[in-house]
């Protein structure tokens, strides 16, 4: 029989489980479920296994949080941290690697499938085997890369959603100003996910005397009817800071490869993604914009790269 390797991509909201065979990079079986109905990390992964009714052997799974120590799990969901030895003796299982849910996402990227990607303006190749980066806003801002290391792929995790971002300019600078009376410093990850989302559009209805206050899911429904216009406001300026910080995280890397975009919030609005004035602000980098401009950005459609990614460190095994 051939060994199944059991892949979750673990946010802090919602968790992805799927199976894949020990050298391929194409899970089966995918599942999704909402965190919320199980009280552990355990109880989740035995409900999955239950339901698909196949046992895997080894296990990788990647987790919204950084990975260290013997105790690790997602940053906004504490209840289900867990130690990964103890859980793999309690799963029968051989082995379980864990990662961080943006390295996984970096792993994936070289066997993603083209047609799972959308091109972001007019840049479509950019330097063979260069620098490879990935960011997305979920429940936070989750940051990676993958940077060729001789003959191999190596994905470089980070905690570089809570890196500072800067305002915008103009008529938007007033409401990152009310961002940052509520957080003190402003990071990455207060206005590009979820709640950041939230945080601008509360933002803008301070300035335009409004106590109102929607939910993220509220904000894209507006948005996207068309029925209200500081809705509007808001995703356009969330996808503004998106551009600009993108391009930072291009400079980090140098990810002359290519930097690619996923996450919920991102693919859910992705109709207010404005190609050319995306670029222009992702470039927008003063002497480094020769540099920039050379870069392919791309939004990932594929709704859990995370897991391919998982299934491809399992490879390397």
């Amino acid at each position: 029989m051939e060994e199944l390797v059991l892949v979750g991509d673990i946010g802090g909201t919602n968790s992805r489980f799927a199976l894949a065979k020990l050298g391929d990079t194409t899970p089966d079986h995918v599942r999704r479920y909402e965190n919320v109905h199980f009280p552990s990390f355990q109880s989740a992964i035995e409900n999955y296994v239950k339901e698909v009714g196949l046992t895997p052997q080894a296990a990788v799974v990647a987790i919204a949080g950084p990975v260290a120590g013997d105790v690790v799990g997602p940053t906004n969901l504490p209840r289900w941290r867990f130690r990964p030895r103890v859980l793999a003796t309690a799963l029968s299982l051989s082995r379980l690697d864990v990662i961080n849910d943006f390295e996984a996402g970096a792993y994936s990227l070289p066997h993603l499938p083209r047609e799972e990607t959308v091109l972001i303006g007019s840049v479509d190749k950019g330097a063979p085997e260069g620098n490879l980066a990935v960011l997305g806003p979920g429940t936070g801002l989750g940051v990676g890369a993958l940077v060729r290391a001789k003959t191999r792929w190596t994905a470089v995790p980070s905690e570089g959603g809570h890196a500072d971002i800067s305002p915008p300019i103009g008529a938007w600078a007033a409401a990152h100003e009310v961002v940052r009376r509520q957080v003190g410093r402003v990071s990455g990850e207060h206005v590009l996910s979820g709640p950041g989302l939230e945080r601008l559009d509360a933002a803008l209805r301070q300035l335009a005397g409004s106590t109102e206050h929607l939910t993220a899911a509220e904000i894209g429904t507006r948005a996207v009817a068309g029925s209200d216009p500081i809705a509007v406001d808001a995703v356009r300026l969330f996808f503004d800071y998106l551009a600009r910080f993108s391009g930072d995280v291009a400079l980090m890397f140098a990810a002359k490869g290519g930097v690619f975009l996923y996450g919920g919030v991102v693919q859910k609005l992705s109709t207010f993604l404005d190609g050319d004035r995306f670029r222009t602000a992702f470039e927008a980098k003063g002497p480094l914009e020769p540099f920039l401009e050379q870069i392919p950005l791309r939004l990932i459609t594929n709704a859990a790269p995370g897991l391919i990614g998982c299934a491809a460190v399992a490879k390397s095994w």
